[in-house]
């Protein structure tokens, strides 16, 4: 089976970054700043996790090839 890792460094990507901007507008949007302060913990915790787990992947396909 074929992994697609680059899926995976796109997704990681989105988690990292992506997340806190959607959960900063909405911030924005309501005058809440819990909902983007609660976001950057998980976000960070899963971002890292997947890019890191990822990027490791793609090095040991390099180095292998």
């Amino acid at each position: 089976m074929k992994e697609n890792k680059h899926f995976a460094l796109i997704v990681s990507l989105f988690v990292l970054i992506g997340l806190p901007v959607i959960f900063f507008a909405v911030s924005l949007f309501t005058g809440n700043w819990l909902f983007f302060v609660t976001s950057i913990a998980p976000s960070l915790a899963a971002g890292l996790t997947g890019l890191i787990l990822t990027m490791q992947k793609i090095k040991k396909e390099k180095q292998t090839v």
